[in-house]
């Protein structure tokens, strides 16, 4: 259901002012050798068709023999608000400003498909004291890592993603974490929405790893969620803890809390390490691209039996 309010004239044409200025903004790169309009719009996650001409323009007397870059060139890139730039969004806590998570001249992300066309994610990957519900930073940047992965994943196949950042000094809790959450919630009522809480314990991400995948017991979305992933782990033969009581689980003080406060439906994916001597944070780079892969199918898989289901 959409939802309209009436603008006061003056609110109007200072709207169209605003937004005239904002599309004057446009993000900028410098031409780097093998750059190609095609490449760099994939890129950025826009439509070559739609936006091969626009750049053109934008860019009129820079393009030699119609699509050639010049490298050590400065263009322009259409402004989008499917860009990769705009989809995927990192809000700080403390602020509630928000900033894309990537930078697309550093980090090469590539337009796939549109499967996950209309969805939204919360990726949630910090922990929290049990006791005060206050962020603990120990693992920050290890979950932050594995947040990105995940996003930039789900940012290709056309989602748009929401992480999380706080400044370093400051104390955070989980109540600004479900404030945010649920401000973007809000403001994307059209689309499917989705939690995903993930705790991956002392980083360990291998198949020998137990996984516990939980959800909102009342939520049959959540059940949908969970379901879905549950498939791609145990498709990927992953340990899954099946002993793990749910009623215990979702009782804990930090799950209870979100359960009982976020608007979007959620799913837990909970990693343990059944290696007891294994006490490292970090985690290496093949698990973490499998648990990733393993993960983000699962959405997918989640959103288009959905979507299939809609269609009936």
């Amino acid at each position: 259901m959409n939802y309209r309010k009436t603008i006061p004239p003056f609110l109007t044409l200072f709207a169209i002012i605003q937004f005239g200025f904002s599309q004057t903004n446009h993000q900028t790169f410098i031409a780097q050798k093998g750059d190609g309009i095609v490449s760099i719009l994939w890129r950025e996650g826009l439509q070559v068709d739609k936006y091969y001409q626009e750049f053109l323009k934008l860019n009129r007397g820079l393009i030699v023999d119609g699509s050639y870059l010049e490298r050590g060139k400065t263009y322009k890139i259409p402004n989008s608000e499917s860009s990769f730039r705009n989809m995927g969004r990192k809000i700080n806590l403390n602020n509630l400003e928000d900033h894309p998570i990537f930078n697309t001249t550093e980090v090469r992300l590539k337009k796939r498909d549109t499967l996950l066309k209309n969805t939204v994610y919360f990726l949630l990957i910090d922990n929290f004291d049990p006791e005060n519900l206050q962020l603990q930073k120990a693992n920050s940047k290890n979950n932050y890592d594995l947040a990105a992965a995940i996003a930039a994943k789900l940012l290709e196949h056309g989602s748009r993603v929401f992480l999380f950042e706080n400044n370093e000094d400051d104390s955070t809790s989980l109540g600004d974490y479900v404030a945010a959450i649920n401000r973007q919630y809000l403001k994307h009522q059209e689309d499917y929405q989705r939690l995903l809480v993930v705790d991956v314990g002392n980083g360990n991400l291998s198949t020998s790893s137990s996984v516990y995948i939980g959800h909102d017991l009342k939520s049959s979305e959540g059940a949908h969620f969970a379901k879905s992933i549950t498939k791609t782990f145990k498709a990927k033969k992953f340990r899954l803890n099946a002993k793990q009581n749910e009623s215990t689980f979702l009782a804990d003080k930090t799950n209870s809390y979100l359960v009982n406060n976020v608007l979007p439906a959620l799913t837990f994916v909970k990693v343990e390490n059944q290696n007891k001597k294994i006490h490292s944070n970090t985690i290496t780079v093949t698990n973490k691209t499998k648990f990733v892969n393993v993960l983000t199918t699962g959405i997918q898989i989640d959103y288009s039996t959905i979507a299939m289901e809609d269609k009936k």
